[in-house]
């Protein structure tokens, strides 16, 4: 079995001192084989530390993030799946999950499409 650990929009420190104690408590370095991130973890510590639970680590920029050679998109293949991954910010709210996974993609093919932006327009 294949753990992947997929998260976004942590805004540490700006939102959040750090993550929730009891998710943080679940995190076990060894257990997880991917982890995804869909931007606006802010600061590079907190990619540090979600170094520290898994060497595969792929993320994407959100418009919080100070560290600005994170890709827009990206297409990762983990298994037989292949995924594009996007923070969303660059998408409309109103737009359907089909535009926005066409608009932020541009043509990429892809078997699932990772996104998130939960600070709304």
């Amino acid at each position: 079995m294949v753990l992947v650990l997929a998260l976004g929009d942590l805004h540490i420190p700006h939102r959040a001192a750090d993550l929730p104690p009891k998710f943080k408590s679940m995190l076990v370095p060894g257990k997880i084989q991917h982890v995804i991130c869909t931007g606006n973890l802010c600061i590079k510590e907190v990619q540090d530390y979600l170094k520290t639970l898994c060497p595969d680590l792929h993320i994407t920029r959100g418009e919080y993030d100070e560290d600005t050679r994170y890709p827009e998109t990206k297409t990762l293949t983990i298994g037989q799946f292949k995924l594009g991954l996007c923070h969303g910010h660059q998408t409309e709210i109103l737009l359907s999950f089909s535009e926005a996974a066409k608009g932020c993609t541009k043509d990429l093919q892809f078997d699932a499409f990772v996104t998130c932006d939960s600070c709304g327009k």
